[in-house]
C-alpha cells in the first residue's frame, strides 16, 4: 500500500514532466539531420613523471559531426574537448595517439564522422634542470662624458627546466634591455630574463637586478 501511495503521489506533476520530456525529445529528433565541423581543444591526462613533450603540441583538432540540428546547435555552444591518456607512456621516444569517439565528450545522438587530424604524434624526452648564466643586455646611450664599465646581474644564474634536448641547446639566458638613457651614476635596474624556446621554463622568478656600473 505504501508503494502504491508513493507511486501516485503528485501524479499530476509526474505526468506533466513526462509529457514535457516527450515533447522535447520529439522536437529534437524530428529536426533535420545536419553535419557540422567543430574545433575541440586537446587536453592530456596521466602525464608521466620525469618526461616532457618536446615536439610541437597541437592545441585543437576539428571534429566533423552529424546529428539532429538541435543537438548540434547546443553542442556548438558548449566546450568540446579531446582527452588523450598518457598512462601508457613510460620511456622517452615517439608515440602516436589515434583520436576516436572514446576520446571525445560528444553527447548521445551525435555521430563522429571524422577527426582532422585523426592521429597526433608526440616526442617524449626526459625532463632536466640546469643552471644558466644570466647575460644582461643594454640599449640607449649614457650621457656625454660617461662610458659603460659593465653590467652585473643578481643572481648571476637562473635554473631552467624543460625537455633534455631543448635545455642542452641553451648555454645562457638574456635579459630585456636596460635603458641607459639618463643614467649618470651607478644604478640598480630591475629587468626580466627571457627564454629562447616556449618549451623551456624558469624554476624560479625570472626577475633580476642589473647593476649598471659607469665611469667618466
Amino acid at each position: 500500500m505504501n508503494i502504491l501511495r508513493w507511486a501516485f503521489r503528485n501524479i499530476g506533476w509526474k505526468l506533466l514532466s513526462l509529457a514535457l520530456a516527450t515533447l522535447v525529445w520529439i522536437a529534437i529528433y524530428r529536426e533535420p539531420e545536419m553535419t557540422s565541423v567543430l574545433a575541440a581543444p586537446v587536453q592530456f591526462k596521466n602525464i608521466p613523471g620525469g618526461l616532457e613533450i618536446s615536439s610541437d603540441i597541437v592545441e585543437s583538432v576539428d571534429l566533423e559531426t552529424h546529428g539532429p540540428a538541435g543537438l548540434l546547435r547546443n553542442l556548438s555552444e558548449k566546450r568540446l574537448s579531446i582527452v588523450l591518456d598518457f598512462s601508457s607512456v613510460h620511456d622517452p621516444g615517439e608515440r602516436t595517439f589515434t583520436i576516436d569517439r572514446a576520446n571525445t565528450n560528444l553527447p548521445r545522438g551525435v555521430d563522429l564522422v571524422r577527426v582532422i587530424p585523426s592521429q597526433l604524434r608526440f616526442t617524449f624526452e626526459r625532463s632536466i634542470v640546469r643552471k644558466m648564466q644570466v647575460v644582461p643586455q643594454a640599449s640607449g646611450a649614457l650621457p656625454a662624458g660617461l662610458h659603460l664599465v659593465k653590467l652585473v646581474s643578481t643572481p648571476l644564474q637562473l635554473a631552467v627546466a624543460g625537455p633534455e634536448s631543448k635545455v642542452q641547446k641553451v648555454s645562457a639566458v638574456h635579459t630585456d634591455p636596460v635603458d641607459l638613457n639618463g643614467i649618470s651614476e651607478d644604478k640598480n635596474v630591475r629587468v626580466t630574463a627571457y627564454l629562447p624556446s616556449s618549451q623551456l621554463r624558469f624554476t624560479e622568478s625570472p626577475e633580476v637586478t642589473v647593476r649598471v656600473l659607469v665611469a667618466k
